[in-house]
């Protein structure tokens, strides 16, 4: 541990350096292309003397793919390469996308999700090989920076792309994200968009004030959302998300109305739903279609349809996994905190992994906080500390 330990020491300064450069690169999703970062992912590898090179199924969003070794038993780090909008730059401290040190912690837009986790595995992967201790005829060690997460962690150009293709043959995985526990799984997501048609009118008409014409979209919908917002439904506990439950949450986008004195005709919302292990999409969806008929059923003329956006299961691999025990283990040994092992809130890419047979932590990384709001930050002492957890969990499961 010791010698892993100096060895990770040696990178430091490469390493925060690398992360900063990664931050100045913008890759917003639906605004930049991955392309400057994944290039500058493989050209880091190459300097490190591991193979580097980029896979892509849209030429301009390619994966970067950083490896060492070539054996049959195989490990990968993943992390996305896009990060969210910024937002509003007034809200922040520095300015998001130049990346600034303060008492202790590095901000910056990317750097908790994701890239921190990025630079940290890249050199985990030349620390493990510096180390002496595999055999790279036995092994294969990988980092995977994969593009288009946050479009809904369902992209046909990044994780999905890279599995279809081959070229993740590994019996284990952590997705690098901060974390401050061992997550052995995710919830699933289902997202819907309701529209509802009404019927325009004046909203001045003496056909309106009379009842005798128009059908308001707006607070048809509205009614529905808010029916939806008490709904509960049945789902099987789970030992790994025994803190969360399905959470359905109405409205997080709505818009309707076209002009001041019009009766609102079309109305759209956004419904998302959070779904249990186990927990079917189509029971939810019949559900929403219930609520919808009868509220339908009372407001003659209001119509809505439903489509579905994301759907994405929920995923986890036991408590009990020898690569959660391992993590665990050695977290609590190396940090000296407490690291419960359970499931996560949000989803992400770790069900592509777990339901392609890869035993995945989902998330599994350095200390960092305030992913996709203001001041974003990463712990700048936790990236060498995660550095030495990786690759003492990779040199203990590969074994």
């Amino acid at each position: 541990m010791d010698e892993l330990r100096k060895l990770v020491e040696e990178y430091e300064a490469p390493l925060l350096g690398f992360l900063q450069e990664l931050v100045r690169l913008k890759s917003v999703n639906g605004r930049h292309a991955e392309q400057a970062v994944a290039e500058r992912i493989v050209a880091e590898a190459e300097k490190l003397g591991l193979n580097g090179r980029l896979i892509a199924k849209e030429p301009l969003r390619p994966n970067a793919l950083a490896s060492w070794g070539h054996g049959p038993r195989g490990f990968a780090l993943v992390g996305h390469m896009d990060t969210v909008a910024a937002g509003d730059a007034s809200l922040w401290s520095s300015p998001p996308f130049e990346p600034e040190i303060r008492n202790g912690r590095l901000y910056g837009r990317g750097t908790a999700d994701n890239k921190a986790g990025l630079a940290i595995g890249l050199y985990t992967l030349a620390a493990l090989r510096d180390l002496g201790q595999l055999d790279p005829n036995e092994v294969t060690l990988i980092l995977a920076g994969v593009v288009d997460e946050e479009s809904g962690a369902s992209s046909e150009l990044g994780m999905r792309y890279l599995l279809d293709e081959g070229h993740l043959p590994v019996q284990g995985a952590i997705y690098t994200y901060a974390s401050d526990i061992v997550c052995v799984g995710h919830r699933g997501l289902l997202r819907l968009v309701l529209e509802a048609k009404g019927t325009a009118v004046h909203s001045g008409s003496d056909e309106w004030s009379q009842g005798e014409s128009g059908v308001n979209a707006v607070t048809g919908l509205a009614a529905i959302l808010l029916q939806l917002e008490q709904l509960k439904l049945p789902y099987e506990p789970h030992p790994a998300f025994n803190h969360l439950g399905f959470t359905m949450t109405p409205g997080t986008l709505f818009n309707g109305g076209e002009f001041e004195s019009m009766v609102p005709a079309v109305a759209t919302a956004v419904l998302d739903c959070r779904l249990m292990p186990g927990q079917a999409p189509e029971m939810v969806i019949e559900a929403v279609q219930s609520i919808i008929a009868a509220e339908c059923a009372n407001r003659p003329g209001l119509r809505v349809a439903i489509q579905v956006k994301n759907r994405l299961p929920a995923a986890a691999i036991p408590a009990e996994h020898p690569l959660a025990q391992i993590a665990q283990r050695h977290a609590q040994t190396i940090t000296g905190q407490p690291w419960p092992i359970r499931g996560a809130g949000p989803a992400n890419e770790g069900y592509m992994l777990i339901g392609a047979g890869i035993p995945t932590l989902p998330g599994f990384g350095p200390s960092g906080g305030n992913a996709h709001a203001p001041d974003e930050w990463v712990d700048v002492a936790s990236l060498m500390e995660t550095a030495v957890l990786y690759a003492t969990i990779m040199s203990d499961y590969l074994s």
